[in-house]
């Protein structure tokens, strides 16, 4: 048996159950070698974006320019990976000197491991690892070598929270990262150096930043699947329903999500229409979030509606500082254990009657 199989089927038994760890599968399984990553055209660790060609998907009269279709590529190979296989709890038991109580998506770029020190929880580890994460190559400190890669030590005012963060550059703007804070009483110094459990954790984990984890290596329990969607697939339908809010005789212009590859955005002018407090803009999110089907918070303005006989809410946010109506549909009713949150997906638009309608083509998209 070649050695790529090899490290595959151990990748496959080091299988990490998001929420409620199951730690003794996790003690069984070998944290061996990472999965392949997607072919990139430059090392990440030389500033190379993830190599991809563009999305094959009809834009139709949606303006998109040469660098937002980079972007898009680019979010389109970050969807494909596992923030939260990006942990190994093994090592970080060894490290930290305790055991993860919890691995919890934070949202569909970022993973939270917990390690407790206490029962109460008063006293804890907080470890993130995320993707896409913003790269500013003059902020950075000490640079650690790993697995081939370099990781640069994020510089933290002096007032922020105790903790240290190594970013992997993936391209010109982005990066993987991993975060380690400590939470615990304010007079409290932490128990060990943040930066060097950091250090010695990313140092743990290089391999499977070097080679990103795939979703569809399943590597996770349980799988995501809104997280890996495109959420611009429904962008030329909704451009063309919705062209009459384009001023001048402008062209819907699209572009990527600026802090995720989970968002999408159709700008339909480039200012603010009179009478109206934003421009005529449309976002689409997939994201986590409250289930739509539990209640409603925010008073008058929240209503409830289905859609594709799924639970929404429509919350009327346009005569606020919003200035918009967002509109949420809940993709799926799987909850994470310890994580009262469901996959949603949100779309924000000028008025509630074209954020409810444009909700409609985006759930479409993303269910088919």
């Amino acid at each position: 048996m070649n050695s790529s199989s090899i490290q595959r089927r151990h990748r496959r038994g080091r299988r990490a159950v998001v929420g409620v760890l199951a730690l003794a599968l996790l003690v069984t399984g070998c944290s061996g070698g990472p999965a392949a990553t997607p072919p990139s055209d430059k090392s990440p660790a030389q500033g190379g974006a993830p190599a991809a060609s563009a999305p094959k998907v009809d834009f139709g009269s949606v303006q998109v320019d040469p660098e937002t279709l980079k972007g898009l590529a680019e979010s389109a190979i970050y969807r494909t990976w596992d923030p939260c296989a990006l942990h190994d709890p093994t090592s970080a038991a060894k490290i930290f000197g305790d055991p993860a109580t919890s691995l919890e998506p934070s949202d569909f770029t970022a993973c939270l491991m917990l390690v407790d020190l206490d029962r109460t929880g008063s006293r804890r580890w907080r470890v993130y690892t995320r993707i896409a994460s913003t790269f500013n190559e003059g902020a950075g400190g000490e640079v650690l070598e790993a697995a081939g890669r370099k990781f640069v030590q994020a510089k933290k005012s002096a007032s922020s929270t105790p903790g240290c963060e190594y970013t992997m550059q993936t391209s010109q703007t982005k990066a993987l990262s991993l975060e380690v804070n400590w939470s615990g009483a304010s007079s409290e110094a932490p128990p060990k150096d943040p930066c060097a459990l950091a250090k010695e954790y990313t140092t743990a984990v290089a391999p499977f930043f070097a080679n990103p984890p795939l979703r569809s290596e399943k590597a996770t329990d349980p799988e995501l699947p809104l997280a890996s969607k495109d959420p611009c697939a429904s962008a030329k339908e909704i451009a063309e329903k919705f062209k009459s809010l384009a001023a001048g005789g402008e062209q819907p212009r699209l572009s990527p999500g600026l802090l995720s590859p989970n968002t999408c955005r159709l700008s339909f002018s480039s200012r603010v229409v009179p009478g109206q407090k934003v421009r005529p803009e449309i976002s689409i999110d997939h994201r986590w979030g409250i289930d739509p089907a539990e209640g409603i918070s925010g008073g008058g303005t929240v209503r409830k509606t289905q859609i594709e006989g799924k639970p929404a809410l429509v919350n009327d946010q346009t005569a606020r500082y919003v200035g918009a109506c967002i509109a949420q549909v809940q993709y799926d009713p799987m909850k994470v254990p310890k994580v009262d949150m469901v996959q949603l997906i949100q779309v924000s638009a000028p008025d509630c009657q074209t954020a409810e309608e444009a909700l409609k083509i985006a759930t479409k998209a993303a269910l088919s």
